[in-house]
C-alpha cells in the first residue's frame, strides 16, 4: 500500500512523522499515535500474564481524564461521564472492547512521589494541566468491571516541573512532567528506569496506557524496530498504540522505563469495503512506525530544570547509572530527531542539511495528510 512505500522512505532517513497536531476532537491533547501491529496484543491488566507488569499497571499507571468527565460521589467513589468505544467510533460488533467507556485523554506514569510524566503535546494553552484529573485504577478488575476510583486515586496538577515541545518539523523533545497536589497514597509508587543505554534491536517491548480513552490495557507483543542507539532521543517500535496512548509508559525487556509514547501511524479505525462500520487498522509487525521518546532525554530535561533528587538526577541513580543522558549536537547527523544541545538537557536543534532536508520537507509534507498532531 502507499503509506508502506511512504514509511520505508522515511525510515531511510530515519525519520517518522509524530502524530500531533491540532485536533478535529472536542478535547485538545489527544495523540493519534495508532493501529496495530500483526496479532492485536492488548490485554485487560487483570488477566495479563505477567505479574510484575500486572503491579505497574495497578501502581504506577496514570490516565489523564478531563475534569468534566469525572465526579466525585458522596462515599468517595468516583464516577465517569462518557461513551462506548464502538459507539463513539461507529465501530463493528464484533470488535474488541466496543462496549468499554473512553474517559482518558492521554496517559501517563509515576516518576517520583508526586511527579508524573506525559507527552509534552497533551499539556498546552487549550488544555492546562490543571484541565485533567490524573487518575489511577482505570481499568478492568474482572470482566465487564471497572476498578472502583476512590480519593486516594485521584489527583490534580499543582504546576508544570518540567516541559519541552518538538521545535518545527521535530520530533523530539515532547515531554512534560507534572507535579501532583500531593504526594501519592495508598499502594502508588514510582516505576524503576532504566539507564540511558541503549535499547537492542528487536528487543521486547511492553506498553500500558489508554488508547482510544479506554480502560489501561498491556501491550507486551511489541519490540523495537530502530533503537537509535547513538541519539538516545527516541525509538521506533511496532506496539499496537491508538489516540490516547500519548504518554503511554514503554518498557523495556526488563520491565523498566525506556519512554513514552509520542506518535505514530494513523488511522486507528478503518470502514473496509464493503461495510459500514468502523475496523482497527492492521499492519504487519515489520512495518512498525510508532515512536517513543526515550527516557534518557526527559531525565536529562528535569534535572536541568532543578528537580534535586537523587533517584533521578544523581549520577549513579539507575542501577550505577545515570538516568539521564543529553546527546552531543552534530552538523548532519542524519537522523532529522532533536537532540539536546551539550549541557543544557532540552535545546532543540537538528542537524540535517542539503539533499536530506529537502527530501525530508518533501516527505512531511506528503505523510501530513496521513500522521496528525492532536494538541496545540
Amino acid at each position: 500500500m502507499r503509506m508502506r512505500a511512504y514509511l520505508v522512505l522515511l525510515l531511510g532517513l530515519v525519520v517518522l512523522a509524530l502524530g500531533c497536531g491540532s485536533s478535529d476532537e472536542a478535547f485538545a491533547g489527544e495523540l493519534t499515535a495508532s493501529v496495530v501491529y500483526g496479532a492485536d496484543d492488548r490485554a485487560e491488566v487483570f488477566n495479563h500474564p505477567n505479574a510484575d507488569l500486572r503491579r505497574i499497571a495497578e501502581e504506577s499507571i496514570v490516565a489523564l481524564i478531563p475534569s468534566f468527565r469525572i465526579s466525585r460521589e458522596p462515599d468517595g467513589t468516583h464516577s465517569l461521564f462518557t461513551q462506548s468505544l464502538g459507539d463513539l467510533r461507529g465501530l463493528c460488533a464484533d470488535e474488541l472492547f466496543g462496549n468499554q467507556p473512553t474517559a482518558a485523554s492521554c496517559s501517563g506514569v509515576l516518576i517520583d512521589d508526586d511527579l508524573v510524566l506525559t507527552a509534552g503535546h497533551c499539556i498546552d494553552a487549550q488544555t492546562p494541566c490543571d484541565a485533567y484529573a490524573y487518575v489511577f485504577n482505570y481499568h478492568l478488575d474482572a470482566p465487564g468491571r471497572l476498578a472502583a476510583i476512590r480519593d486516594e486515586d485521584v489527583y490534580s496538577c499543582a504546576r508544570v516541573v518540567s516541559q519541552r515541545a518538538p521545535d518545527g518539523g521535530n520530533f523530539t523533545p515532547d515531554f512534560a512532567v507534572i507535579q501532583l497536589d500531593r504526594p501519592v497514597e495508598g499502594a502508588q509508587i514510582p516505576v524503576s528506569i532504566r539507564p540511558a543505554t541503549p535499547l537492542g534491536l528487536q528487543e521486547r517491548l511492553a506498553m500500558i496506557g489508554f488508547g482510544s480513552g479506554l480502560p489501561a490495557k498491556i501491550d507486551s507483543g511489541g519490540s523495537v524496530a530502530d533503537p537509535r542507539a547513538d541519539r538516545l532521543d527516541f525509538f521506533v517500535a511496532n506496539v499496537d498504540a491508538f489516540q490516547g496512548h500519548s504518554g503511554s509508559a514503554t518498557f523495556d525487556s526488563e520491565d523498566r522505563l525506556a519512554g513514552i509514547l509520542i506518535g505514530g501511524r494513523t488511522p486507528d479505525y478503518v470502514v473496509l469495503e464493503g461495510e459500514s462500520c468502523g475496523r482497527v487498522s492492521v499492519y504487519d509487525d515489520s512495518q512498525a512506525g510508532e515512536v517513543v521518546h526515550n527516557i534518557a532525554l526527559v531525565v536529562a530535561g528535569l534535572c536541568d530544570d532543578g528537580w534535586d533528587d537523587a533517584d533521578l538526577c544523581g549520577p549513579k541513580a539507575c542501577e550505577g547509572e545515570p538516568c539521564g543522558f543529553v546527546a552531543p549536537v552534530t552538523s548532519g547527523n542524519g537522523g532529522g530527531g532533536v537532540v539536546a544541545a551539550e549541557g543544557s538537557g532540552c535545546t532543540a536543534s537538528t542537524g540535517s542539511t542539503g539533499f536530506a532536508s529537502v527530501a525530508v520537507g518533501l516527505l512531511l509534507f506528503v505523510v501530513a495528510r496521513r500522521f496528525r498532531r492532536r494538541a496545540a
